[in-house]
């Protein structure tokens, strides 16, 4: 609940030890290490050993084949499985280290080739394509005619007939004959007479006559064709067969998802490193710590017999930003960082933003059976997917959010819509005048309520949205009073903060007792236009000041209407989820009805969640 205290820690230990040290500080995940600043102190960049270029392309090249051998791997992980902990030296020391390392090298091959022979494959598919139309052709390729002929082959645009070839050659010493037609051309021989050759090229050419791009080979065209085919079936028998052998290396899974770890370990060391500066003998290392980890880190460092310092941060540094907040509200920094991170030394106000996100969440989708959903479902993926840290923490923020919507529906009445009510009528057939009303507050209509059903009753629905906005803009001009008493300016909290909250008082006082609200609201009103010029000069300014800070009532009054999106968010929920009640009881207690009711209640109310998730995902975060 607040932003992590941060030490600058300085070591110096041998240059032999520093991979060691980086690698050990990485597993405590509680340093960040930051370059050295130049001095003028006799140093130079760390001169790492391993290439870091070669170990980014060794974890590429894993990256490559991971999702590739997970497609075919037929491993299955028991729901409640837990990842057991991997010893590197042991995985070494077995030989599986250089045993997967040959069977990436392998997978990597295999993958190569594949895309070698698809390439080589469609460029015969392309050959056997080029062919098709002039299969039924007898002479080979080089054939080009007798000592008196020309023999031609070629193909007309789409859809022009061979009479019209032939009148154009009527006058001309040609034959000219049909190979075939498609919808690219119509494909045609010549034979001509070799003095009248130029006279009927020139004659086709314009019927868009082209010369057919065949090759010059002692060949005819399905003897080609067939040759491409052969080839063809062959590149994809062999694709088969590297198929097959990335299949049972897929086996693997296990060892190359465990040497992706290590080497993802070492190209991150490898980065660090290059952090680090050396003098002749040393290697001098610099980073943030926290400062409740200075114990952790002061015993791995005492482990090397290093050198090492903290100190706090000097006046100008500014250091890295790290979150302290309880477990609950830990799941939703991620949410406060979509917007920006408090400064170093500043208020951290996620486990207050928590609150109110949890609150306002369920409000805008109020759903006793939507939230059971959320819950089970991101609830149950941390507890079976083991996802990573991220994505843990979104799950548990919705799971959290899915406890809000199903205490807001039990108190609202909402039970996927209106589910309950539509099927004891529609379905099970009960009367209209037998349904249950059990709203604390009167309705004239069925529900299953406890306080009021917000279709029902749309106006306490906008008097509670706007109610939960008013505590949430009180809470933070609370925090922001809390923040300047805590600076040594508590008549800035008094007046520029408490003077507001006279004047709400007042106002909210209006509706219940008019004497007592008039003389708050006028004292509110008063105190404000006195207060808020202190800082300007002169009468006027002063004045004018003072009633700027009321003029800013009116800014206060905008961001209260804007939480009534909560009562749209809400009633959009709740009617939508009827209208698939409506559906899926369309046809009553029959059995095609109950199967009926199954699929549509099913899919219906899963879009329903989906959109309304996303939308009050949305516009709670904008609040």
């Amino acid at each position: 609940m607040s932003v992590s205290t941060m030490e600058k820690l300085t070591v110096i230990a041998p240059k032999a030890d520093a991979d060691a040290i980086v690698r050990r500080l990485m597993r405590q995940r509680a340093v960040s290490l930051a370059p050295l600043e130049d001095d003028g102190q006799a140093v130079l960049p760390f001169e790492a050993e391993t290439d870091l270029e070669a170990a980014a392309e060794v974890v590429a090249g894993i990256e490559a084949i991971l999702p590739i051998l997970n497609r075919r791997s037929k491993r299955k992980k028991p729901l409640f499985a837990q990842q057991a902990p991997l010893s590197v030296e042991d995985f070494v020391a077995s030989g599986r280290y250089e045993t997967t390392q040959k069977v990436v090298k392998e997978a990597t091959g295999i993958l190569t080739k594949q895309t070698e022979l698809g390439a080589a494959i469609e460029a015969e598919r392309a050959r056997m394509k080029a062919f098709e139309p002039y299969l039924e052709l007898e002479y080979p390729l080089n054939f080009t005619g007798t000592d008196s002929t020309v023999y031609l082959v070629g193909v007309l645009p789409s859809g022009t007939r061979i009479e019209r070839a032939k009148a154009a050659l009527e006058e001309i010493a040609a034959v000219v004959e049909l190979i075939g037609a498609d919808g690219t051309g119509t494909y045609v021989c010549l034979i001509v007479h070799r003095c009248a050759e130029d006279e009927a090229l020139r004659a086709l050419a314009g019927l868009g006559f082209l010369r057919a791009p065949l090759p010059c080979v002692p060949k005819t065209v399905k003897t080609l064709f067939d040759e491409s085919m052969r080839q063809k079936v062959e590149m994809e028998k062999t694709l088969e067969l590297l198929d097959a052998r990335l299949t049972a290396l897929a086996e693997r899974l296990d060892d190359v998802e465990a040497l992706y770890d290590i080497e993802r370990t070492t190209l991150l060391a490898e980065e660090n490193k290059r952090r680090l500066t050396m003098t002749e003998h040393c290697v001098v290392l610099t980073g943030w710590c926290p400062k409740e980890k200075k114990e952790k880190i002061s015993a791995a460092l005492e482990e090397f017999g290093a050198a090492y310092h903290f100190e706090p941060p000097a006046e100008g540094e500014e250091p890295p930003i790290l979150l302290k907040n309880n477990g609950f509200a830990k799941n939703f920094e991620w949410v406060l960082g979509m917007y920006a991170y408090p400064r170093y030394g500043t208020f951290d106000p996620t486990f207050i933003m928590s609150i109110f996100y949890f609150i306002i969440f369920g409000l805008m989708f109020a759903d006793a059976g939507y939230g059971l959903v959320l819950m089970i479902a991101c609830f149950g993926a941390v507890r079976w997917c083991h996802p990573g840290e991220g994505m843990k923490r979104f799950l548990l923020m919705f799971g959290y959010c899915g406890i809000s919507c199903l205490i807001c529906g039990v108190l609202f009445g909402a039970y996927f819509g209106n589910f309950p009510l539509s099927f004891m009528e529609n379905v099970l057939g009960t009367p209209v005048n037998q349904l249950p009303n059990l709203s604390l507050l009167p309705a004239e209509a069925a529900n299953v309520a406890i306080l009021f059903d917000p279709l029902l009753n749309p106006m306490g629905f906008l008097i509670v949205s706007l109610a939960a906005g008013a505590l949430h803009l009180v809470g933070g001009m609370a925090v922001k009073a809390f923040l300047l008493c805590k600076a040594g300016k508590p008549l800035d909290a008094l007046f520029d903060i408490v003077t507001y909250w006279v004047l709400f008082a007042g106002l909210g006082m209006l509706a219940i007792d008019g004497n007592i609200g008039l003389w708050l609201t006028l004292g509110g009103a008063g105190a404000i236009v006195l207060t808020h010029g202190r800082q300007k000069k002169g009468f006027f300014g002063k004045l004018t000041g003072g009633l700027l800070g009321l003029y800013d009532l009116i800014n206060y009054a905008s961001d209260l209407l804007s939480y009534s999106r909560v009562l749209a968010l809400g009633l959009a929920a709740g009617v939508i989820g009827q209208v698939v009640n409506i559906l899926a009881t369309l046809k009553g207690g029959s059995v095609v009805g109950i199967l009926l009711m199954i699929v549509v209640f099913c899919i219906g109310h899963l879009l329903n969640l989906v959109i309304n998730v996303l939308g009050s995902f949305v516009h709670t975060s904008r609040l």
